[in-house]
């Protein structure tokens, strides 16, 4: 992720776990795509789902400089191994993977800028070399209600997104062009994020249009970003 005129964050926004009992309210669920096919039937979903993921920023200690600037998809990636593995996350222990992740990158690939959905999942799978269970899958072309579909079966979900669209008054202005983050629930037509692009982005929350219209793949072309894909990591 790239971060224009950063300044150090310092406030930790802490998320309100809540706890869901049988939903009374059910919403029906439109139809989902997956790689552009349809889902075949209709599903109904809880009101509202909260995931306890463990949360960091890209800069656990608020330093922006050039690789933490650009370390949102490594962030990401973090919190979500966390959440599979139940690990706890601190500013020490963030720092470290994040740093060990970025090295690996520039190892094996050159370089740890502006990944792709399928580059995240490659770089997880290499870096953490996960044992045989949930596996990270890459969904395209999908709808708004896909979103919440995923999130219902409680699991954290990644996007990747034109970070400038996202309107989060808690990044410098103006954004990052090209960010990532970790979808944890939604309540209504909130989404519940872990956003790593701020110290306040704990359970930080998207009206689910302004967050869907903004995800965009990378396409390869920051200049280009409003042409990325819909697209999303999902745990299967």
């Amino acid at each position: 992720m790239r971060k224009s005129n950063t300044a150090p964050q310092t406030v930790i926004q802490n998320i309100k776990d809540e706890v869901l009992p049988p939903p009374p309210e059910m919403i029906p669920a439109q139809n989902a795509t997956n790689n552009g096919n349809a889902s075949q039937s209709a599903i109904t979903l809880p009101g509202k789902i909260s995931i306890k993921v463990p949360f960091t920023s890209q800069a656990p200690f608020g330093v922006w400089d050039a690789r933490h600037e650009e370390a949102c998809e490594e962030a990401s990636l973090i919190m979500l191994h966390a959440y599979l593995h139940n690990i706890s996350l601190n500013p020490n222990s963030a720092e470290k993977e994040i740093q060990a992740m970025i090295d690996f990158e520039i190892k094996n690939y050159g370089d740890y800028k502006d990944t792709t959905a399928e580059q995240s999942i490659r770089l997880y799978n290499e870096f953490y070399a996960p044992e045989s269970g949930k596996k990270l899958q890459a969904i395209y072309d999908f709808d708004a209600s896909a979103i919440k579909e995923e999130l219902a079966k409680g699991s954290p979900v990644i996007v990747p997104a034109a970070g400038r669209e996202l309107g989060n008054p808690n990044f410098t202005p103006p954004g990052p062009v090209y960010h990532n983050l970790v979808l944890v629930g939604y309540s209504g037509n909130q989404i519940i994020t872990n956003d790593p692009g701020t110290r306040k982005g704990e359970g930080y929350r998207y009206n689910i249009d302004v967050l869907f219209k903004a995800i965009h793949d990378f396409p390869g072309d920051l200049d280009k970003i409003d042409q990325g894909r819909k697209a999303m990591i999902v745990l299967r």
